[in-house]
Order: structure tokens, then sequence, then C-alpha cells
């Protein structure tokens, strides 16, 4: 059975919002570009059947958003959207970095490998 990498969709995901400029797993050294989204996931197995295959995955997706000037909350609403209707369940929270504003918003969610559904944790 093949876990679901949701690497690559939650990269997918935060892509399909026009508004970011910047989608990346990694911090620069400079910011340059805003909107940015630096993102990371983790995951481990939650549930194995007796022959050690899992089939339920619990995922942590963080996304950490920059922006120079004005407010996030259009972006944040649409990443949770966005997650929101996979199934992750959401926690948000904000602060103001030297003019810069960062919104840091953790998914999580229970990943069924079988059938391919999201199930709050």
């Amino acid at each position: 059975m093949e876990i679901i990498n949701m690497k690559t969709i939650a990269y997918q995901a935060i892509k399909s919002v026009t508004d970011i400029k910047l989608v990346t797993t990694s911090y620069p050294d400079s910011f340059t570009v805003y909107p940015t989204a630096i993102y990371s996931t983790e995951h481990k197995a939650h549930f194995r059947d007796s022959s050690m295959n899992e089939l339920q995955t619990e995922w942590t997706i963080t996304i950490d958003i920059f922006k120079d000037q004005g407010s996030l909350t259009d972006i944040t609403n649409k990443l949770i959207t966005l997650f929101s209707a996979m199934g992750f369940s959401n926690d948000v929270g904000d602060e103001n970095l030297s003019g810069v504003s960062r919104v840091f918003i953790k998914f999580t969610g229970i990943v069924d490998n079988e059938n391919k559904r999201v199930y709050e944790n």
C-alpha cells in the first residue's frame, strides 16, 4: 500500500493561491518577494495492520506566510478553506516582525491511505 504524499498535495494547494508569489520549503537569506509561503510537513504512522502496512498516517502541515504590507487575512482564509475541504483541522497565529506581517497555520489530520480520505486529528 502506498502512503499518500501530502508534501506534494500541500505544495499544489499552496501554489493554487495565486496571491502567494513564492512557495518554498526553506527560509531565504533575505525576503525579496512578498507574499512568501514557507511550508513543512511531518508524518508518522497512525495505524498499521497485522502485516505492518501503514493504513493511516498522521500528517502535520505547517505554513508560515510573510507579507511586507497589508493584511494576510485573505490568503489565510483561502488556505484554511482549501485544507479544511480536504479534512484537515487548523490552528492559526500571527505576529508583526518589524513591519513584516507573519501568519502561521498548522494543519493536522489523519490520512487514510486506503480510502484516500482525511480525518481530523
